[in-house]
């Protein structure tokens, strides 16, 4: 699995995956293949989710305090 993988290309992968095995028709062993990738993209995804997150978290940060001490009296 490729840990470089954007998180736009892990949930297109993942969402391809979803779907083949809502189809149905796979052996067991392509089942079970299929779900262990699936769950490694959901993992990526999470954590690029979670790494976005934090970031909006720290940039915020900054300019939420720049408001707060503009609202203050000199």
């Amino acid at each position: 699995m490729d840990e470089q993988l954007s998180f736009e290309e892990a949930l297109t992968r993942l969402e391809r995956i979803t779907q083949t095995l809502e189809e149905g028709g796979l052996k067991l062993e392509e089942a079970i293949a299929l779900f262990e990738e699936g769950m490694k993209l959901a993992k990526i995804c999470n954590e690029r989710l979670n790494a976005a997150e934090l970031k909006i978290s720290q940039l915020q940060t900054p300019f939420e305090q720049g408001l707060e001490s503009k609202d203050e009296p000199p």
